[in-house]
């Protein structure tokens, strides 16, 4: 055993200190009695150095008291005390009460040795306030318009649904790393959608996210607003405008057949233009197949029509004939159309030609 230099003790000393000495000379420690955070109710924030959610109370305490502790060493807040962590180590034991949490900190200044082992309690307050975020929400702020049109026509109430839980999806995932990213308010117009946002970034973010879905275009237009009091610059509002495309604008011909391309959340719907059947493929995979070139996507403008007639029908095919140009007769086999119905002699229909044949449709189901 060495002597301490301050009080002549033989013990295992601590900086050339015993433990009694090291700890009068060399570690203080102190705590305010009790400490107000500002705490907004309505979104369950806390703020220290910015605004954060209180998910987790320990976490939470933890941080708090880490922010506020004064002490001469580093100390480290632990579960559970082990003589493997040498380092000055603290557990934290809190008594929930409503917007006041009694802290009971427990410190132990040596690892190997119980005997000094150091109090001391204070008191959280949540202090009611509401957050920049909020009082900007609930006061309607928003820093962008989302405007999201159809080409040439209004959005149908399906594609309408489809947008929003998109949107709604996209959004709750936004907000985790931009409080900003709410919406204030949503329009729904003869021409469109509207929705107010509290995030430029977000909403650039979500039409991004629309025209990969649904194919499209995006613009932005910008309005001076006015001053900001505080920093004298220009505050702006921005309008991006997605302007998608019409819903039966695009074909997909897939192993044969010929359907309408749609989405249906994060799978392509492809409906059968045939038998009215409905395929759905995920994303990644119907990326995979164009690229394989198994699939061919054909714009609306593209897609080459021709009316036909039914002439003769047998057990084997049917006699058609083109009811423009040459008004050219051709068979085909009774297995190649895919029709939920038996065909007649003057039955009517529309077909599309790909590749060098003739796909067989319902007159109604291209229109």
């Amino acid at each position: 055993m060495k002597r301490c230099f301050v009080c002549g003790k033989e013990d295992k000393l601590t900086d050339g200190k015993c433990k009694e000495c090291y700890l009068k000379e060399s570690f203080q420690f102190s705590i305010p009695g009790r400490i107000k955070v500002p705490y907004c109710k309505s979104c369950n924030s806390y703020y220290t150095n910015r605004w954060k959610n209180l998910d987790n109370k320990l976490s939470f305490i933890d941080e708090v008291l880490k922010n506020n502790i004064s002490s001469s060493r580093e100390i480290k807040f632990v579960s559970e005390f082990s003589k493997d962590n040498k380092d000055i180590q603290a557990i934290v034991d809190f008594l929930d009460e409503g917007n006041i949490y009694k802290v009971k900190i427990t410190i132990r200044p040596f690892y190997d040795d119980s005997l000094f082992d150091m109090e001391a309690s204070s008191e959280i307050l949540l202090s009611g306030e509401q957050c920049q975020r909020c009082s900007r929400f609930y006061g309607g702020y928003y820093e962008a318009i989302l405007q999201i049109r159809n080409d040439e026509k209004k959005i149908e109430l399906e594609r309408a649904n489809d947008i929003m839980k998109i949107v709604d999806k996209f959004t709750d995932k936004l907000i985790l790393k931009d409080r900003m990213a709410f919406i204030s308010r949503i329009e729904e117009l003869k021409e469109g959608i509207d929705i107010y946002m509290g995030s430029l970034s977000a909403a650039r973010k979500i039409g991004n996210c629309l025209i990969k879905k649904f194919n499209g275009s995006m613009g932005e237009s910008h309005k001076l607003m006015g001053i900001d009091r505080d920093s004298g610059k220009k505050i702006y509002r921005t309008t991006v405008t997605v302007r998608l495309k019409n819903r039966a604008q695009r074909y997909a011909y897939y192993k044969n057949h010929l359907y309408l391309l749609d989405i249906a959340g994060d799978n392509f719907k492809l409906t059968s233009l045939e038998g009215g059947n409905i395929l759905s493929i995920k994303a990644k995979e119907f990326e995979r197949e164009l690229k394989k070139e198994n699939m061919k996507v054909i714009e609306k403008d593209i897609l080459e029509t021709v009316d036909i007639s039914v002439t003769e029908v047998t057990p084997e095919r049917y006699q058609m004939m083109k009811l423009s140009g040459d008004y050219e007769t051709f068979y085909v086999l009774r297995d190649e159309v895919r029709l939920k119905r038996e065909l007649k002699v003057g039955d009517n229909l529309k077909g599309a030609i790909i590749n060098n044949r003739i796909v067989i449709m319902e007159q109604e189901s291209i229109i």
